[in-house]
């Protein structure tokens, strides 16, 4: 075990920090009576330790999950780790985690299993799966918990087993929504609904890198935002980004950013927008040599308002990375859709009841062809998010990490768009959707990194919100490579929330 922090144990804990301020600063957790007639607990927390590798290598993995109360002190929902000190930039493993909490006074022991597929940065992660039990001491200062955390790291079929004493922080939160029944209704409401995302975003980028490393790399990416408190003639937002590189011979890159903006109107009343923005988070993989993988980002831009629902935007800035060996030029485009309805003069948000789905999915590509040029089957486990844009037309955004088939590391970032039958209580629901975005890492030959995915689906209800898909469909790269059948079982869960 080690329990000492030096300067880049600090520097990654200042980012963890970061990333916490952007995950919870979608507002008060409200328990309001309002529209939302249902709500969830939720925890989010952020813990850093340091992992020990074969040969006595180092590394320090900073963990990010979104919790919810489940009832009777268990506590369910996804996670994300990735390496932040030492030389493994760009290893990221994605997870469910499940945590039985018991409380005594103002103190928190917490007992949490979580199982995950990741990977990068030429770790010894096996096939990719990631089993991580852990144990927890957590003081309460409020909506604001911190402690200590005993965990063990492990990947099974890797070489990678450790134990380590590491810190945490969590921050109490809701999560708000009403029935699915209600979908289609109108809404109003003075507080945000579900996670508190204003709104949603598809991104462009390109990063010129300069020094030793001349390449240009395309990424593809998605933006959640959220706007804050108003200043200086502006208005402040938070964001987190996530991106993998498309092109450039860069497969495999990922970045994950906490960032902060402000922009301000070129005129009163104008559709024109200027303002800035800076990130920082964890990033690597595919070559790019982030070294402990903590990287940062800023950018100058302006923002055109195109209706009341949908606004767009380019900015130019600079990227580097925490030790300073590696930087870039940035070039972004985006697109984005609000997913809240706006503020009115009565401080109400006038909307209709949109529904948004939360899926679980585990995959089997049968036929993926390996750098060496064989070609196997490989699992994958995943998150989705789906939200009603008008029936039957959904938004759809995807993250999917190898857990078997000896590709660790192999992971597939996914944005598009379904058509979806009605869904009826005991009745089958149909859908199909289409989707693009980037996937690299694990020795898989997706040549550039940019994919497409088509999909075909069944699904039949379990329970009033919840409900079995089925899916088989196609992944495929945009230049020869990768090319393979899929098939996919997933577990999904309904709500109703608020939608301009």
């Amino acid at each position: 075990m080690r329990v000492g922090i030096g300067v880049e144990e600090a520097l990654a804990a200042w980012a963890a920090v970061m990333l916490l301020w952007v995950a919870v600063a979608a507002g008060p957790a409200n328990a309001q009576p309002s529209a939302h007639d249902r709500a969830l607990a939720t925890s989010t927390t952020i813990g850093f330790e340091t992992l020990r590798l074969p040969a006595g290598e180092r590394m320090g993995l900073v963990g990010v999950s979104l919790l919810f109360d489940v009832g009777d002190g268990w506590w369910l929902g996804p996670a994300a780790y990735g390496a932040a000190t030492g030389e493994r930039g760009g290893l990221f493993v994605g997870s469910v985690e499940v945590q039985r909490r018991w409380r005594f006074e103002r103190e928190q022991l917490v007992v949490g299993f979580s199982a995950g597929g990741g990977g990068g940065a030429a770790a010894p992660v096996g096939g990719g799966l990631m089993l991580r039990p852990a144990l927890a001491w957590l003081h309460d200062f409020g909506a604001v918990q911190a402690g200590l955390s005993l965990s063990s790291v492990r990947f099974p079929s890797g070489s990678i087993s450790s134990r380590q004493v590491g810190v945490v922080m969590a921050w109490d939160g809701r999560f708000r929504y009403a029935e699915p029944i209600h979908v289609g209704e109108s809404s109003s409401d003075a507080w945000r609904s579900g996670l508190g995302v204003d709104r949603f975003a598809g991104t462009l980028s390109t990063y010129s890198l300069q020094g030793g490393d001349r390449r240009r790399i395309g990424l593809t990416g998605a933006r959640l935002e959220s706007d804050s408190a108003a200043s200086f003639g502006g208005s402040w937002h938070w964001g987190f980004d996530a991106a993998a590189a498309n092109r450039g011979g860069a497969a495999g890159y990922m970045e994950v950013l906490g960032s902060l903006g402000w922009d301000a109107p070129l005129a009163a009343g104008s559709a024109w927008r200027a303002g800035i923005r800076g990130g920082v988070g964890l990033g690597g993989g595919g070559g790019v040599l982030t070294g402990s993988g903590l990287v940062g980002r800023w950018s100058i831009g302006t923002t055109l308002q195109l209706t009341p629902s949908w606004r767009s935007g380019i900015e130019i800035g600079r990227w580097r990375t925490g030790n300073g060996a590696l930087r870039a030029r940035t070039l972004q485009w985006w697109l984005a859709l609000d997913t809240e309805p706006p503020v009115g003069a009565d401080g109400t948000r006038q909307g209709r009841f949109a529904r948004t789905t939360w899926t679980a999915a585990l995959q089997h590509y049968s036929k993926v062809r390996r750098s060496d040029g064989s070609a196997r089957g490989l699992q994958t486990i995943g998150l989705a998010m789906d939200r009603e844009l008008n029936a039957p037309l959904y938004a759809t955004l995807q993250v999917h990490s190898a857990v078997a088939g000896g590709a660790g590391g192999f992971s597939i970032g996914l944005i598009g768009a379904g058509l979806a039958t009605s869904a009826m209580q005991d009745q089958w629901q149909f859908g199909a959707e289409a989707l693009v975005g980037a996937a690299g890492g694990g020795g898989v030959a997706s040549a550039g990194g940019a994919v497409w995915q088509a999909l075909a689906w069944a699904a039949r209800p379990s329970s009033a919100n919840t409900q079995w898909r089925f899916g088989v469909g196609t992944l495929r790269s945009t230049a020869a490579g990768l090319s393979s059948p899929l098939l996919t079982v997933q577990l999904s869960h309904t709500f109703a929330q608020a939608a301009p």
